[in-house]
């Protein structure tokens, strides 16, 4: 996912969103011996990421006027980019057990995100519309940027370790 960099605090308000799909895929979507024990650890991490981001949406979501709005606002800049998720990956991945189809974990995805919402007193984005290809290598121009941030060391001092 590759969005206009934002102020931290305030996009922070929405990762239960991105959070409660990222547990369900691991969770369910990784079978294949070679990388499960990646997976596993990945979960125990990524339940606490969505637990601790529920809980400050909850807080948010439900306290002031204003804490309400920025929530909200979050969730609303943040929707667009959760139908990537739900995007099939390469049949062969799912064939060897490698991903899973994602289609099947949608409705437990609609779940969590709906109780979180109802609880935060937040309302689910009605747009429908959602940023996709990411899979097939086409972003926004945003991932140029971090990209070439993430590069600069190691082609300033081509062959460096640390």
């Amino acid at each position: 996912m590759t969005r206009p960099p934002g102020r931290p605090r305030d996009l922070g308000k929405g990762l239960a969103i991105l959070d409660a799909g990222w547990m369900l895929f691991l969770e369910h979507g990784v079978e294949a011996t070679s990388i499960a024990a990646i997976a596993a650890k990945a979960e125990k991490e990524t339940a606490y990421h969505l637990r601790h981001s529920a809980e400050w949406m909850i807080r948010l979501g439900d306290g002031t006027a204003e804490s309400a709005r920025r929530a909200q606002a979050a969730v609303d800049a943040l929707w667009a980019y959760t139908g990537e998720m739900f995007t099939p990956p390469d049949a062969l991945l799912m064939a060897d057990g490698i991903a899973v189809d994602p289609e099947t974990l949608r409705p437990a995805y609609d779940a969590t995100v709906a109780s979180v919402l109802g609880q935060a007193t937040l309302a689910r984005p009605a747009g429908t519309w959602m940023h996709k290809g990411g899979r097939q290598g086409r972003h926004t121009e945003h991932l140029g940027l971090l990209l070439a941030e993430m590069q600069h060391l190691q082609r300033t001092y081509p062959g460096a370790t640390w």
